[in-house]
């Protein structure tokens, strides 16, 4: 209903025109009706994903409850928050950065290092069942392609995701995707600024470009696995059964979701077993710098660090920085966009060393 509405708006505006202007701009009015159609096919995957995970026999992390009755009236005068449409209309970026051919450039940029880095350091068992597959910690999993890329090639993967939104379009593209490209969605059609063109705005988006159920690396066909855990990544993995039980932690634009990094670093040193490697790639934004209002009038909590800061609090909880560097990398963008954002990102491998290494300097 509220991409609806700013369709309806953008018809308003035109109709607001002198005539010479409106004849000027008349492909407008086709522009509206597809535009209509684009919402209605984002809604309809939205509405079945969220139909998949109703009923008893889903489980209660995912269980989506169902619409509460209402009349006509009621329904055209709910407004859903703004916050909550935005979180929507992210996801659907999201699904194009993660799960579309079109995307395949810009996630190279992030997972890429990443995923070479985890091999070289810690390489996949080949075709032997009997040869030991490392285990690796994904915290901030979003929509799991990275968490997928990884058990694919041998690995035994577990994704850490807090957002409902993500778990739950996550569960849906992992879990029922049954062929490549089974879906279509449009997620650059609720905004008019920046296009080169209209179709540009109206592109459709296929999605999952690989479905899970394919996702074969040849020569990793025994040992990969797949799994993933909801909740808080620090209550989910400060406990003792994680202690040491990791052989890799990667990172990727999650450590600026923390409140306190140094909370995240103290939980990713404990949960690497000596020698294990903690691999980041990722701006330092700060999600919650500006929180105050977003989940209510009291100011969350938010300290931000400079690199060095970071990269020193590293070393102290016991993560030896080996790697630094920095590359270039977009989120999320619209390849045709008149708009780009790119992140310098910092590439930060660390390794995790017993009580006497603590507090030493980076090696490179």
């Amino acid at each position: 209903a509220d991409a609806a509405d700013e369709v309806h708006r953008w018809e308003r505006m035109f109709e607001r025109l002198p005539p010479a202007h409106q004849s000027l701009l008349a492909h407008h009015r086709d522009k509206h009706v597809e535009a209509y159609r684009c919402v209605g096919r984002n809604d309809k995957f939205l509405s079945d994903m969220l139909a998949t995970y109703m009923g008893d026999d889903v489980p209660p992390h995912l269980r989506v409850p169902p619409a509460e009755k209402t009349d006509g009236v009621s329904r055209a005068l709910h407004r859903v928050a703004p916050v909550d449409v935005e979180k929507v209309r992210y996801v659907l970026k999201n699904l194009a950065r993660d799960w579309s051919a079109e995307a395949a450039g810009e996630r190279e940029q992030s997972h890429g290092p990443i995923i070479r880095e985890l091999t070289a350091r810690h390489p996949p068992p080949g075709p032997d069942r009997d040869v030991y597959s490392p285990r690796v910690l994904v915290p901030g999993a979003g929509l799991g392609r990275l968490v997928m890329e990884i058990a694919r090639r041998g690995y035994q993967a577990e994704g850490n995701e807090f957002s409902y939104y993500m778990l739950l379009t996550s569960s849906y593209i992992l879990n029922h995707a049954s062929r490549a490209n089974k879906w279509i969605i449009h997620p650059w059609v609720h905004s008019n600024c920046n296009h080169q063109s209209d179709a540009d705005q109206l592109a459709a988006v296929h999605i999952p470009d690989v479905p899970a159920c394919d996702a074969i690396v040849d020569g990793a066909r025994v040992g990969g696995s797949m799994s993933m855990c909801a909740g808080d990544f620090v209550e989910c993995y400060g406990d003792e059964q994680n202690f040491g039980a990791w052989d890799a932690v990667c990172t990727c634009f999650f450590i600026d979701t923390a409140h306190n990094v140094v909370q995240y670093l103290e939980t990713i040193a404990s949960c690497l077993r000596p020698g294990g490697t903690w691999i980041n790639f990722g701006p330092l934004l700060y999600h919650w710098a500006e929180g105050a209002g977003y989940v209510g009038d009291e100011e969350e909590l938010s300290v931000e660090m400079s690199l060095d800061d970071v990269c020193a609090a590293a070393n102290s909880v016991g993560l030896r920085i080996e790697t630094r560097e920095m590359a270039e990398a977009r989120y999320t963008s619209d390849a045709r966009s008149m708009l780009q954002t790119v992140y310098n990102c910092a590439l930060l491998v660390a390794v995790k060393v017993g009580d006497e290494g603590k507090g030493e300097g980076e090696s490179k």
